[in-house]
């Protein structure tokens, strides 16, 4: 990169720090191709042999890594700080202009220099500063019109503040507000699109130009920048909304929360309602985020509960779930609740319950009972339950739960040696569901590491760690998969730090077999047997026997530091 705003250098070479090869460096990566002519008569037009001193700039910046171009005409292309500010500002990204602009145009090596190249150089140092002005000015006129105010100032302050701007700035800009139908039409268009907003609020063609011309649509009539919603914009999500089919009003409605009228009670509440419902396996932080505020009946509460558990927050789901009435649902709910608390026996009576409801109760209280048998190690008949749960997941139209107890059968057929064709499969249906997605690639590591694929294994753990962003339960898994990783790897540090993590999301979650195994993990780690036996006798406690087998057989080996 050669740097030009603040000063001069090029990073490429950081000792080299002749001035005239660097300014002949800037001048042809900013102007483009110039004749050896041209250069000597800018650079030293009173040497006696003009063209050598340009020969031994040339070597110089060529000695510095510099790819020169051509003869008789020169020319380079290398990163320019200045060539990029030019290229955020037609842009509009002021936030990288003002990281770029750390100074003024070649400050500090404008001494000494021809009238005509000390012309060049001011005459771009204050080109790039009114550029950058004249962005944020038009950026400041737009903000302010949409209703913006301190944020219109605070920009303007902000770029006078920079070394060299204040000083081409002639007038300040009169900051007003556009007509309300303006600022109606901007957050409409925001909102639902410029189709669907002309067509349901009947927008003006002049309002969509003047936002055009503002910088704030692009011609298309897309918005060229995304703005917090003040009050006037929650005002038109709400006149959206109403106007929406129910389908599309849900996010609407939740923008508009704190201004909906009686009227608009029954209609928010459904809508929301069933956008929760869409999410609740793959956003469920998004439907707690719409569930909230609205009347906590039953079936918000169930709902609720069911984000919770999907998010690893086990004692608040279960804390909610008392609150309900006795139902199918509600076993179901309770019962994959109690067996990640660890409570086995009270988790089967409630899948017993569950069994007596509809289809989608049925395919918990399955899947339930083919998480109980995969910790007992009956994987075969794991697997033919987990398949059964699957089906019924796809009769109560659950496809995200239905690809899940798919993905749970492809862990049991992968501890009988029958898992690649099955994770391939589910890998397949699954797309782009990212919670999902975590969770196969969390399960397909463990395959991959019994296969010796030790690097594939570390990958998928780290992508299924992403994708698990904000599910805690998730997140523990994929750390403590990690760590257990990187203990049989002889890593003992990042394993030491990955179980660490592992057992903070699991405590937070109050996850109680996962905070069993990575105490366990951890104990082996740093030789402690008597934590070790007490990890083992938890597993037993919640009748995870074969994983507290599995711990009890290494406790044999064990060797304490």
């Amino acid at each position: 990169m050669l740097r030009t705003l603040g000063g001069l250098s090029w990073e490429k070479a950081p000792d080299f720090r002749k001035k005239k090869p660097l300014l002949l460096l800037a001048y042809l990566a900013l102007e483009g191709p110039r004749s050896r002519r041209h250069l000597v008569e800018l650079f030293w037009p009173e040497a006696s042999d003009a063209l050598n001193s340009l020969s031994v700039a040339l070597a110089h910046l060529r000695r510095a890594g510099v790819p020169l171009e051509g003869e008789e005409v020169l020319s380079v292309q290398v990163p320019c700080d200045a060539l990029d500010l030019e290229a955020a500002l037609a842009r509009g990204d002021l936030e990288e202009a003002f990281r770029l602009y750390r100074g003024r145009f070649l400050e500090g090596a404008d001494e000494g220099l021809s009238p005509e190249l000390e012309e060049w150089v001011w005459g771009k140092r204050e080109a790039l500063a009114l550029s950058l002005w004249a962005a944020c000015r038009k950026e400041a006129e737009a903000l302010a019109g949409l209703g913006f105010q301190e944020e219109a100032q605070a920009l303007l302050l902000r770029a006078r503040a920079l070394p060299g701007v204040g000083a081409v700035v002639e007038e300040e800009p009169a900051l007003r507000p556009f007509p309300p139908s303006v600022r109606r039409a901007f957050f409409a268009v925001a909102l639902a699109g410029l189709t669907r907003a002309a067509e349901l609020l009947g927008l003006r063609a002049e309002d969509l130009e003047l936002l055009v011309e503002k910088g704030l649509l692009d011609p298309q009539g897309r918005p060229k920048r995304t703005l917090p919603l003040p009050l006037e914009g929650r005002r038109v999500a709400l006149e959206l909304a109403r106007a929406l089919p129910l389908s599309e009003a849900a996010p609407l409605y939740g923008l508009a929360r704190g201004l909906w009228e009686e009227k608009d009670l029954p209609r928010a509440r459904l809508a929301l309602l069933r956008l929760a419902r869409e999410r609740v396996e793959e956003g469920p932080q998004e439907a707690l985020d719409l569930l909230k505020d609205l009347a906590p009946d039953a079936e918000v509460l169930l709902l609720r509960a069911r984000a919770l558990e999907r998010l690893g927050r086990y004692r608040e789901a279960l804390d909610l779930l008392e609150e309900l009435p006795e139902g199918p649902e509600r076993s179901a709910l309770k019962g994959v609740v109690l067996l990640r608390l660890g409570q086995v026996v009270e988790a089967e009576r409630e899948a017993e319950a569950a069994m007596r409801g509809g289809p989608y109760a049925q395919a918990e209280a399955l899947n339930l009972r083919g998480m109980k048998l995969l910790g007992q190690g009956r994987f075969q008949e794991a697997a033919e339950t987990f398949a059964r749960a699957a089906v019924r997941f796809l009769m109560a139209g659950e496809e995200v739960r239905h690809l899940a107890a798919l993905s749970n059968r492809a862990v049991a057929l992968a501890e009988l040696g029958q898992g690649e064709e099955a994770f391939a499969e589910v890998l397949e249906a699954v797309g782009e569901r990212r919670f999902l997605r975590a969770r196969v690639y969390l399960n397909l590591g463990v395959l991959r590491e019994r296969q010796g694929q030790m690097e594939e294994a570390e990958r998928l753990y780290r992508e299924s760690l992403a994708l698990a962003e904000g599910n805690l339960e998730a997140m523990g898994r994929a750390w403590n998969n990690l760590g257990a990783l990187y203990h049989r790897q002889g890593r003992l540090e990042e394993a030491r730090a990955a179980y660490r993590e592992a057992l903070r999301l699991a405590k937070e979650g109050r996850e109680w077999v996962l905070t069993a195994a990575v105490l366990a993990n951890l104990a082996e780690l740093e030789g402690e047997r008597a934590s070790l036996e007490e990890a083992i006798a938890l597993l037993e406690e919640a009748r995870y026997t074969a994983l507290a087998e599995r711990y009890r057989s290494r406790l044999k080996a064990f060797r304490p530091r």
